[in-house]
């Protein structure tokens, strides 16, 4: 057997060896390599779980905040009742469209690919007092504006800005309710500089300081301000 090795000419071959040596190290090395990625992929994996927990805790706390804060502000609008966001869940099937026909580029549906998909969202479950009302597409347009005030509000009170900018969120409302808005934008000032667009007088009264463009004979615009508080030692 030596002589025929020998005379195939592979008997003693160093570069066989080295081959050989390299090939094996080579493996090992990428051995440890996918060692240590299924090891990353493993941490990521529990990284991913401990985020997810997190999160879903976090949510859940925040929607019981936010559901406090609007119950409270919603039963300041409108005399009583009671509002909630509700957490719901939509399950749709998932359907693959390939659009590759049999020859003329027709849609071909690709059944083996449906699922179930799980789809969250949330619902506002409000009810009136002295009213036979749970819903919102049930509401006056009024209605569905201090709804959505008092939502605004009671997001902006669990984690307060520094600075709010409200553009006309008043325009629907009448006098009397004019007033309960100014009472909650008082009270929201208390931790957040506001910065209010609005022509309602009410909501004007609130006002620390009021800015407005008035336009002269000439027909030049001019940039008017008036601070409340000098205002009143001025007038005594």
């Amino acid at each position: 057997w030596k002589s025929r090795l020998e005379d195939t000419g592979f008997a003693g071959n160093e570069e066989i060896r080295k081959e050989y040596k390299e090939t094996s190290e080579r493996d090992e090395f990428l051995a440890k390599e996918l060692a240590d990625l299924e090891k990353s992929a493993e941490s990521l994996k529990i990284l991913i779980k401990e985020l997810e927990d997190r999160l879903s805790h976090e949510f859940s706390t925040g929607l019981q905040k936010i559901n406090s804060s609007f119950s409270e502000l919603f039963s300041q609008m409108f005399g009583g009742g009671e509002a909630q966001l509700i957490l719901t869940k939509d399950k749709r099937r998932k359907v693959e469209v390939i659009l590759e026909g049999a020859g003329d580029g027709d849609e071909v549906l690709d059944e083996d690919n449906e699922d179930e998909v799980v789809e969250e969202g949330l619902d506002i479950n409000v009810s009136l007092p002295r009213k036979k009302i749970r819903g919102l597409m049930m509401l006056s347009g009024g209605e569905r504006a201090l709804t959505s005030i008092a939502l605004l509000f009671a997001i902006s009170q669990v984690n307060p800005p520094p600075f709010i900018i409200l553009d006309e969120t008043d325009a629907a409302l009448d006098e009397a309710n004019s007033k309960k808005y100014g009472d909650m934008v008082e009270k929201l000032s208390l931790h957040s500089q506001l910065i209010l667009i609005t022509h309602n007088r009410e909501t004007m009264s609130r006002a620390g300081i009021i800015y407005g463009v008035t336009m002269s004979s000439t027909g030049v615009s001019k940039l008017l301000s008036i601070e409340f508080d000098q205002a009143v030692q001025i007038a005594k």
